[in-house]
């Protein structure tokens, strides 16, 4: 699903609730749960038991939530449009339809232009969705830029009014890091760690399937994910692995085909490459080997969207 993009250059200020690089147009005052339970920050805190979630009394549209982004190019929009707590907050609360995307810059310290801007359409379905964007720049030649997503259109709630976003991520354009190998869990004699990272694909990494683990680094760069080719079939193959990064974790499903296939690198503040120091790499399901039921890799590469964190 693609969005449509136009350009516009309108300036304005931009009065917010300021939250450490998310900001809200309002949301729910609620001491008994915590200050951050329903703010901007609980939309990407990693958590789906929270959420931002607007005051009772708002009419829901033209709410927004605004993140910080470096200079780069939003890619996709990851986000869980509802409070996903369980079945009955999604359905009880109002979900999002349809978002606009304003992408905004440094007009100077205190205001902003809009350089660019989309619309976008979710499922009325919990759980993640993922929108392709047409490349939208972010920032200027030395500076990032903010991205404000706007309610349009609600899905009805069954007993309550207001909208409620449990998590969002944005997608920002990949390029190659230089990683370094940290440790590994294991590895068997002719099939040792530093195979994982010496751009040949026919030698590889081989170790027990059962708690195998490695970490990497890529200092300078805010990491966005790791890429990972498996080895020959006559071993296990990774299938699910977990990424750990900054304290947060994210779980991916690898196919098992050909080819560098991504696990993401959970985000720290709401977009990709926001999370910096060592990554850890756990394997926890693999595609069973016709020979070996040890894990391989053949080769990892590790993929940024920034050269320093924001």
């Amino acid at each position: 699903m693609k969005a449509k993009f136009t350009a516009a250059a309108l300036a304005f200020a931009l009065p917010a609730i300021a939250i450490a690089g998310a900001t809200a147009s309002s949301f729910k005052k609620e001491t008994r749960l915590g200050t951050n339970y329903w703010n901007a920050q609980a939309a990407i805190d990693g958590k789906m038991d929270t959420a931002w979630l607007v005051p009772g009394e708002s009419p829901n549209m033209g709410e927004w939530i605004m993140l910080d982004l470096p200079k780069s190019k939003i890619d996709k929009i990851a986000i869980v449009g509802g409070w996903a707590k369980s079945d009955e907050t999604w359905t009880d609360h109002p979900r999002v339809k349809k978002l606009k995307v304003d992408v905004l810059c440094c007009a100077d310290s205190e205001r902003y232009e809009t350089t660019g801007t989309a619309e976008i359409t979710l499922e009325d379905k919990p759980g993640w969705q993922t929108i392709d964007i047409t490349d939208l720049a972010v920032g200027s030649e030395l500076f990032g830029g903010r991205v404000r997503l706007s309610v349009v259109e609600v899905y009805p709630g069954a007993d309550f009014p207001n909208v409620g976003i449990s998590e969002l991520n944005i997608h920002l354009t990949e390029f190659d890091a230089k990683a370094e190998l940290g440790e590994a869990s294991g590895d068997l004699p002719d099939h040792m760690f530093p195979d994982i990272m010496d751009a040949n694909a026919k030698t590889f990494w081989a170790a027990p399937a059962e708690g195998a683990r490695f970490t990497v680094s890529a200092s300078g760069y805010g990491v966005s994910s790791v890429q990972i080719e498996a080895g020959p079939k006559d071993f296990a193959r990774p299938k699910k692995v977990k990424v750990i990064a900054n304290g947060r974790e994210a779980i991916s499903e690898l196919p098992d085909k050909p080819g560098m296939q991504a696990a993401l690198v959970p985000s720290v503040t709401g977009y990709t490459g926001s999370a910096w120091g060592d990554i850890a790499v756990e394997i926890l399901e693999v595609y069973p080997g016709a020979k070996s039921q040890e894990v391989a890799i053949a080769e990892i590469k590790v993929k940024a969207t920034n050269f320093e964190g924001l």
